[in-house]
């Protein structure tokens, strides 16, 4: 559990949210790392790859959720499910899938979107009330989108790629950033009298069970062995799993503790900054253009984000 009390030195808060931002900006490389061989060819399928970093990521909390699982009762357990699936176990599967195609920067530019998908869902199924600028940052950041899809577009036809390939994982990474507003939204309605800890802890033991199953009875094991890099996919699974999943949480919710949920969400632009320069050390295209639609992103979520004063 992350402690309620102020930190003893200053800049504390500023250095967990550059790791945090390092840590899950950093995701998306380890991501790829664990999809594809030293020689660019196929490493690990991308479902069990998302199997097996989920699971990780629950054997790793399993200390928090085996203390706190007998606290909650039937209808917290029930909406508890629904966030293991929903915002975490789809979203690992969906990622996994788009990265087969798409360069880590991109994906973690478009994982910025993820707040605006939060105020929209929030409007449409909570009532939240939304303000003028924040409909423009909501234009502005998916303005931004297809910016990038387009810019990414023209980098793939300038390298002999197939255009159309791209549009598809694009809209896979788009629907992962709604399974996380989905997430968050139910997090915050229905959860209120649970921690956060104990939320991902428990979601994830429920889903790590399953993806046992599918990563075990998969490819995986024989890959460790018998492939040349396996031992080094694995390794960058286990770190995406344990570090990018489950210690980033604790981070967050650090972070959290120690100023508030606003500030902590600045970590939303950061995460592409590090994807970014990842992706450009791994020899990834990357232009301008694809910058500029990352900027376009992440101004429509610093106007969704921001408030009107009084």
């Amino acid at each position: 559990m992350a402690s309620h009390s102020s930190p003893k030195k200053k800049w504390a808060p500023a250095l967990i949210l550059l790791l945090l931002g390092f840590v899950w900006g950093s995701s998306f490389i380890l991501m790829k790392w664990g999809l594809f061989a030293s020689d660019g060819t196929a490493l690990f399928p991308p479902v069990e790859l998302a199997a097996l970093r989920i699971a990780i990521a629950g054997i790793a909390l399993l200390p928090i959720s085996l203390r706190h699982w007998r606290k909650l009762n039937r209808e917290q357990w029930i909406w508890v499910s629904f966030i293991g699936v929903v915002g975490s176990f789809i979203p690992a599967i969906l990622f996994a899938t788009a990265q087969t195609a798409l360069p880590s920067a991109m994906a973690g530019m478009l994982n910025a979107l993820s707040p605006i998908w939060t105020l929209l869902i929030g409007l449409a199924i909570f009532g939240v009330s939304i303000q003028r600028n924040q409909i423009g940052g909501i234009a502005v950041g998916f303005l931004g989108t297809l910016w990038l899809i387009h810019a990414q577009q023209s980098a793939s036809a300038i390298a002999g790629s197939d255009v159309q390939s791209i549009l598809v994982p694009s809209i896979l990474l788009v629907i992962a950033t709604v399974c996380y507003g989905i997430s968050v939204n139910i997090t915050r309605e229905k959860l209120q009298q649970i921690t956060s800890p104990v939320i991902a802890a428990c979601s994830l033991g429920l889903v790590a069970l399953p993806a046992c199953l599918v990563f075990l009875n998969g490819d995986i094991p024989h890959l460790i062995v018998a492939h040349p890099d396996g031992l080094q996919g694995l390794a960058a699974v286990a770190v995406l799993g344990a570090f990018g999943t489950a210690g980033a949480l604790i981070l967050f919710n650090q972070l959290i503790a120690w100023t508030s949920a606003v500030t902590a969400a600045s970590v939303t632009y950061i995460i592409p900054l590090f994807a970014a320069l990842w992706g450009w050390w791994d020899g990834e295209l990357l232009n301008t253009q694809h910058l500029s639609a990352g900027a376009c992103i992440l101004t429509g979520v610093w106007l969704t984000n921001r408030k009107t004063r009084k």
